[in-house]
């Protein structure tokens, strides 16, 4: 948490400074997507997905034309939901992602864009319980504080009532292990998400 903090404050205070100030554009993101835990080599486990929602704030920092780079503060639900078990695995994380976007117009003269962006994450734990038969049990002393990744985006941006939204299909490939005595076990998240900048 005290990481999450500390660069949460020096983002707001460089992307806040002088002439960067006119350039950052601050926002909000709502998603849902559906989460898996498997070892490193593996993208996701079809067997083992559990669905989830994401929310919160963005700031986006224009460096010119075809460069920005992207972060915020994000709610995430994560975990798996194994086919051949009754039982549900749920995590819920407060996520900063510091993505470098690459953006390109579709059509000159035309304001939609189509973008790409990628960059790590970090990420701590707020909530972990297992849920088996009905019953819920708390589990964040067997789980890692921290969740630590790569993010990969994908997405356009389109013009809306003189405000920019953006649709983007987003992957979480978690490189930290989620549990403290389980070896080789990452987060892996695939989501779609809605956000709006001002």
């Amino acid at each position: 948490m005290k990481h999450v903090k500390r660069i949460s404050l020096l983002l707001f205070m460089i992307m806040t400074s002088g002439q960067a100030f006119s350039q950052l554009e601050l926002g909000g993101q709502l998603g849902m997507g559906a989460s898996t835990q498997a070892d490193l080599g593996n993208i996701c486990k079809n067997d083992e997905v559990r669905c989830g929602v994401n929310f919160g704030l963005l700031a986006r920092y224009q460096k010119n034309d075809w460069l920005a780079v992207k972060s915020g503060l994000l709610y995430t639900q994560k975990g798996s939901q194994p086919d051949r078990q009754d039982e549900t695995y749920r995590m819920n994380y407060l996520q900063l992602p510091v993505k470098a976007e690459f953006s390109s117009v579709l059509k000159q003269g035309n304001a939609s864009r189509i973008f790409l962006a990628t960059g790590p994450y970090l990420a701590t734990i707020l909530k972990a319980e297992l849920e088996k038969e009905g019953q819920s049990a708390d589990i964040k002393n067997e789980v890692n504080a921290t969740d630590v990744g790569w993010a990969f985006e994908l997405g356009f941006q389109l013009p809306a009532a003189g405000q920019k939204m953006l649709l983007s299909l987003n992957y979480d490939m978690g490189i930290s292990e989620v549990f403290k005595q389980t070896s080789d076990i990452q987060n892996k998240t695939l989501s779609l998400n809605l956000a709006l900048f001002f």
